[in-house]
């Protein structure tokens, strides 16, 4: 094959297509617009139907104030309608507040949502789409709290991870919203929760079927206050992974339920005795004066405002005893002691608020051996 020379190179038809510019692609670009007011669609369908209100909350808030900037504005309704799924930019029968003009105080300046108004510098500010599945994450999350009762609860979960590991549960996808009702173990975000109640269904305003749950998680939270709608979307929601824990044959042919396969680690309570650490002479001249009560909750939870409560006679306790009490009502336990030593019990009289008295009852001039007697030998006749 002949070689060929750099004339021959540039003469030839192809080399003029290689050194053709390549032209542009045109780049659809999106309304910025577009995309600020599906953050408001996407905020509302995460919570429900509710549309932002002016509150502390500085994502709701902003978005809240969007969407009045929007209302006011004719020339963004004409051109947001296209898009406008939720029908938010019906404003005939909306009337927004009035400007605050002259704030005297921070709660002025906090309530005037004109701070919020047009300027891109204040969007560019409060813009935290960057942070937006971390937003979205906090919003689903911000009713759960600390379970006031959760040893009651963490029985169950051992259980269910007793059950899980040795193959009579399995963990599988939740493939349809149906297959979430109380009694029920699934996995969150990697969390294990339970559902220990439902309330009856009921259609909501956007017209779809709803529940209010009682969610407890294995981390010691509980959230009383969810959806079903919300937390179906969790679990469905791919990136958080959810999934369902399977029922137990005897459970879910009614001869059984997961709380009663776990009572044998269910704590109802705890009953204690208490002294009083109080100065008054009227109080502190009995030598075996003690508060025999029952609390769901810690003992040392319980009396940690000793001094401020007139059951505890305005003054700071001594924890004496203490008693866990399983698989029966510790506040019947209770009772029953208080029967036993009725006639021992010291009528006091403590003086409150408005000049009324007030009679706390629980304390008893006993001793502590035959407080211990009586109670472990109830307890020992339980466990029998």
């Amino acid at each position: 094959m002949n070689k060929l020379s750099l004339d021959d190179i540039f003469s030839d038809p192809i080399f003029d297509e290689l050194i053709a510019e390549t032209p542009n692609k045109e780049v659809k670009r999106i309304n910025p617009e577009f995309e600020k007011f599906q953050e408001i669609i996407d905020w509302i369908n995460n919570h429900d139907g509710k549309e932002p209100e002016k509150t502390r909350s500085m994502t709701e808030r902003k978005l809240y104030s969007r969407l009045k900037g929007y209302r006011n504005k004719p020339e963004m309704i004409k051109m947001l309608t296209e898009i406008d799924e939720l029908n938010l930019l019906d404003v005939k029968n909306i009337v927004f507040e009035n400007r605050i003009k002259d704030p005297k105080s921070l709660d002025d300046i906090l309530n005037d949502d004109t701070i919020f108004d047009n300027g891109n510098q204040v969007d560019s500010l409060l813009d935290l789409s960057r942070y937006k599945r971390t937003i979205s994450a906090a919003d689903k999350y911000s009713t759960r709290k600390r379970a006031s009762h959760f040893e009651r609860y963490e029985p169950l979960f051992k259980l269910a991870q007793k059950e899980i590991a040795s193959g009579v549960r399995k963990i599988v996808p939740v493939d349809t919203e149906k297959n979430i009702m109380s009694g029920k173990f699934y996995i969150d975000n990697g969390i294990l929760l339970y559902i220990k109640s439902m309330s009856d269904y009921y259609i909501d305003k956007n017209g779809y079927r709803n529940a209010k749950l009682h969610l407890i998680y294995e981390n010691g939270t509980e959230n009383k206050g969810i959806l079903l709608r919300s937390f179906a979307s969790n679990l469905f929601d791919k990136t958080r992974h959810g999934r369902m824990v399977t029922e137990v044959m005897s459970d879910i042919m009614g001869e059984t339920t997961v709380e009663e396969r776990a009572v044998e680690f269910l704590t109802t309570g705890y009953i204690y005795v208490v002294k009083s650490l109080s100065s008054n002479p009227e109080i502190a001249q009995y030598q075996n004066l003690y508060k025999i009560g029952f609390t769901s909750d810690s003992v040392e939870k319980r009396i940690r405002n000793a001094e401020n409560e007139s059951t505890y006679l305005y003054a700071p306790v001594k924890i004496i005893a203490k008693w866990e009490v399983q698989n029966v009502s510790a506040r019947r336990l209770e009772t029953a002691i208080h029967h036993k030593f009725s006639e021992k019990q010291l009528q006091i009289s403590v003086p409150i608020a408005n000049q009324k008295i007030e009679y706390p009852k629980e304390w008893y001039i006993v001793t502590l051996d035959e407080v211990e007697e009586y109670i472990n030998k109830i307890i020992l006749k339980l466990n029998i």
